[in-house]
C-alpha cells in the first residue's frame, strides 16, 4: 500500500522529522526539482521516489511556440483559464521532446516510479462545471485525421472543417484523439522497459466515468482507461473532491469505479489544500480513501499539510494506524 504525499519532504525535515515518524513510504515529486542528494534521503528514509511530469501543459511554451496552441472549433487558440494552458497532443516535434526529458530523467535518476501528469486533450477539469472545448482542429492534427480516415475533410475554413468533422465522425475523431494519447503511454512504457523495467508507470487521471459530462472523458480530455491500462501499472485519479463539488464518499466511489474498469492498481490522489473552500473534513478524506480494496493513497500537497498543526495530527494517526494494522 502506497502511503504518499505529493512535493517536496523538505517542509517534514524543516521539522527536524522524517518520513519514518509519518509512515509515508512514498514521495511524488516533479522532476524537475530532483536531485540525487534528495533521492538518497528518501531512500534512507524507506521511502521510494515517484517522479512526476507534466506532458501536455505549459503556457510559457505555447507563448514561444504557438504551433502547440490547441485549436478550437472557431478556428482560434483555446484561451488559457487562470493557471492552466493545455497543449496540443499531436505535434510530432513536443511529443520527442517530452520523450527525451522522460529518458534522461530515467537515465539519470535512481527513481522508483514515473507518473505522467497532464497527459490528456486540454480540459480545466477541477471545477463542479467545467467548460468542455473541442481540440484540436489545427492544421497538423487535420491532416493527421485525413490520413486516419482515409478522405479529405470538406470545407475551407478550420471552423468549417470543424463542424463537418463534429457532425459526421465525432466518434472517429473522438478514438483518433484518445489514440494520441494512449500512444504517447505506450512510447514512455516502452522507454521504462528499455531503461529500467523496475520503474513503475503511473498516471494521474481526470476523474470522470463514461457517462458524465455526455462522455467528455472520452470526446473532450480523450483518456481511454481501458486503453491505457495496457501500459500503465497504476492509475491515480485525482479526486479532489471540495474542487469538483462532491461529496468525501466519492473519493472511494470513484476509486473503486476506476479499479474496476481498469483491472489495475488505483491509488487515489486527495485534496488537502483549502480551495475553493478552508478544508474541514479531511480525517475523512483519509478514512475513505484507506480503504482495503484501494491500493494507497497521494495527499495532495504536502506543503498543504505539514504547514497545519491539526491537519499534521490527522494525517500522522491515521497513516501510522495502517502501520499498527499491518
Amino acid at each position: 500500500m502506497i502511503l504518499g504525499i505529493f512535493g517536496s519532504p523538505e517542509v517534514i525535515w524543516d521539522r527536524n522529522e522524517t518520513l519514518k515518524d509519518y509512515n509515508i513510504n512514498a514521495v511524488f515529486i516533479s522532476h524537475k526539482n530532483l536531485n540525487q542528494e534528495i533521492i538518497r534521503r528518501i531512500h534512507k528514509e524507506g521511502a521510494k521516489v515517484f517522479a512526476e511530469i507534466g506532458i501536455f501543459v505549459g503556457k510559457d511554451i505555447v507563448e514561444k511556440h504557438p504551433d502547440l496552441a490547441p485549436i478550437g472549433v472557431d478556428g482560434r487558440p483555446l484561451a488559457h483559464i487562470k493557471w492552466y494552458m493545455g497543449i496540443n497532443p499531436a505535434i510530432d516535434w513536443y511529443r520527442e521532446k517530452k520523450l527525451s526529458e522522460i529518458r534522461e530523467t530515467l537515465d539519470k535518476y535512481n527513481i522508483d516510479g514515473l507518473w505522467l501528469d497532464f497527459i490528456r486533450y486540454p480540459c480545466h477539469w477541477e471545477v463542479p462545471n467545467p467548460k468542455l472545448e473541442q481540440s484540436s482542429f489545427d492544421e497538423v492534427s487535420l491532416k493527421k485525421f485525413e490520413k486516419y480516415i482515409g478522405i479529405e475533410i470538406p470545407g475551407l475554413a478550420i471552423h468549417d472543417k470543424a463542424k463537418w468533422i463534429l457532425d459526421n465522425k465525432l466518434e472517429d475523431w473522438t478514438r483518433w484523439k484518445c489514440e494520441q494519447i494512449t500512444s504517447f503511454c505506450r512510447d514512455t512504457r516502452k522507454i521504462v522497459n528499455t531503461v529500467n523495467p523496475n520503474v513503475i508507470l503511473g498516471i494521474f487521471s481526470v476523474p470522470w466515468r463514461e457517462d458524465q459530462f455526455g462522455g467528455a472523458i472520452f470526446n473532450i480530455v480523450a483518456q481511454d482507461f481501458k486503453a491505457l491500462s495496457q501500459y500503465i501499472d497504476v492509475f491515480s485519479p485525482m479526486v479532489y473532491h471540495l474542487m469538483c463539488g462532491f461529496p468525501v464518499s466519492w473519493i472511494r466511489d470513484y476509486s473503486l469505479y476506476l479499479k474496476d474498469k481498469t483491472q489495475k492498481a488505483v491509488v487515489p490522489i486527495v485534496q488537502a489544500i483549502d480551495e475553493p473552500l478552508k478544508l474541514d473534513n479531511f480525517e475523512d478524506v483519509i478514512e475513505v480513501s484507506l480503504d482495503a480494496d484501494l491500493n494507497g493513497v497521494i495527499i495532495f500537497t504536502a506543503q498543504a499539510v505539514f504547514k497545519d498543526e491539526v491537519k499534521i495530527g490527522v494525517f500522522k494517526r491515521h497513516f501510522l494506524s495502517v502501520e499498527r494494522g499491518g
